[in-house]
């Protein structure tokens, strides 16, 4: 009989202790827009706060985004460790702290002395592998022209997540893109039938 190991819980985000940023930052990014999409919106977008003296009717959604941004910062919060935290624990918004998380982890992370995806796509290594040349594998691979077939592999993970990130992006417009449409078509219709009864009268 298989036996399979215990997954992570869905009602508990994933943690963040200071590595593999780019593996927790999608993780995360599914974890709150299977919360909820607003929430996710909020991270994105952020919202600025509409002042005291606005109408009530903005008033209103400035409580509805507050109320989204708190939930956001809290699910965040709920993904980092004690030191982590503490490096974003004064931000007032959560598109605010997800941009300093990516500033802290996001850019400058290595894997194992294996450059960034970034760097790697621009270096002469994958340039020699694109044109068929044999790699090399070598114990210092960050100050030579080679990559062991384990930090190519590494890289390729890395930019399969970022396309998977960018995909459910992608998706997550088509959908609101459709919603809008409906809404648009729904509002024509209306407006028809109110002009034929109109020319009734």
């Amino acid at each position: 009989m298989t036996r399979f190991e215990e997954g992570c819980s869905i009602s508990c985000p994933p943690l963040f202790e200071g590595e593999a940023y780019s593996q927790w930052s999608n993780v995360m990014e599914y974890f709150i827009l299977a919360h909820d999409f607003e929430l996710w919106d909020i991270i994105e977008e952020g919202y600025i706060e509409a002042p005291k003296k606005k109408k009530k009717k903005q008033r209103s959604e400035n409580d509805t985004k507050a109320k989204l941004n708190s939930r956001a910062m809290h699910i965040l919060l709920c993904g980092l460790n004690v030191e982590v935290s503490k490096k974003v624990s004064t931000c007032k918004r959560a598109k605010e702290m997800w941009e300093k998380l990516e500033r802290l982890y996001g850019k400058e992370e290595k894997k194992d002395g294996v450059p960034s995806c970034a760097n790697l796509l621009k270096s002469s290594k994958v340039d020699g592998v694109l044109a068929l040349d044999e790699p090399k594998v070598s114990s210092n691979s960050c100050y030579s022209n080679s990559y062991s077939f384990d930090e190519l592999q590494d890289a390729f993970d890395e930019l399969y997540l970022e396309f998977e990130t960018m995909n459910s992006k992608f998706k997550k417009m088509i959908l609101k893109l459709e919603v809008e449409n409906d809404f648009l078509l729904k509002t024509k219709l209306d407006f028809e039938k109110q002009n034929e009864i109109l020319k009734m009268i």
